[in-house]
């Protein structure tokens, strides 16, 4: 099966996806050996202007018979395996970067195990990847995956420093999340601080407007720009203006959306 009848058959069932925990061990190890994954690009825009600057890449799987796998399952599952996560996760940046299309920032995910599976100093692969391309057309921003204990946050500093050492731009996930852990220093060393539009949905007015007017004023006198992802309609958008958030993300803009998928085997 080629990859655009891979992708066609993949939007097909979407609303059906497999279950990771439903495939057994050696169906786990076929996705990553088979190279059963591709990406999609997703915009990130100017508010003020709705200008293109550049793509987050979100990673896709699907199982044999050509079913999409929740992706974030996924990665949870094989952190019981860290080296197959390790090698998976490479060879998704590897694709997600020689494949994009376009020119400006090129927002990838990574998370603290995955990441440190390599290694916790300079010799780490994903440093000297990231560096490779650190002077190419486009712009590479590490979106670093939330933590969630206090052991976490110490690896997550760690994680940043390492990065920006070598030259690569730091974005923190979901700021203000209940099950995040905000950190002023994480604040101060990243370049973009992201949030969700749907988790301020959950919150009442006044208090969603003042936690956005607080992150963008802080963001501001500090240098460090905001994006609001989840961002799906027109009045998402009218009111991330509203509030001088930065950037944007979300399926108002997926006729945008680019997708591209890794040849198998």
């Amino acid at each position: 099966m080629n990859a655009f009848n891979q992708s066609e058959m993949g939007a097909l069932l979407l609303e059906r996806e497999v279950e990771p925990c439903d495939l057994l061990p050696h169906e786990l190890l076929d996705v990553v050996m088979a190279r059963q994954f591709g990406t999609d690009y997703q915009p990130i825009v100017d508010v003020q202007s709705t200008e293109m600057l550049g793509y987050e890449a979100h990673a896709r799987f699907w199982a044999r018979n050509g079913r999409p796998l929740d992706a974030h399952k996924l990665q949870a599952n094989l952190r019981k395996n860290p080296l197959l996560l390790f090698h998976l996760e490479l060879e998704l940046k590897k694709l997600q970067i020689a494949k994009f299309p376009g020119e400006g920032w090129l927002m990838l995910n990574l998370d603290m195990e995955s990441f440190f599976a390599g290694g916790e100093d300079t010799t780490n692969p994903f440093l000297a990847l990231f560096g490779e391309h650190a002077w190419s057309e486009r712009e590479i921003v590490i979106n670093v995956m939330q933590h969630h204990s206090m052991h976490d946050a110490f690896r997550i500093h760690h994680m940043m420093d390492l990065l920006q050492q070598s030259g690569t731009s730091v974005a923190l996930e979901d700021a203000g999340l209940s099950w995040g852990m905000f950190s002023l220093s994480a604040f101060l060393d990243a370049v973009i601080v992201k949030f969700s539009s749907r988790a301020l949905l959950e919150l009442d007015d006044k208090a969603a407007q003042a936690m956005v007017d607080w992150l963008v004023s802080a963001a501001r006198k500090i240098g460090v720009q905001t994006l609001m992802t989840d961002v799906d309609t027109c009045a998402a958008l009218d009111w991330a203006r509203k509030m001088r958030v930065d950037y944007v993300q979300g399926r108002l803009f997926s006729k945008h959306n680019l997708h591209v998928h890794s040849l198998l085997n």
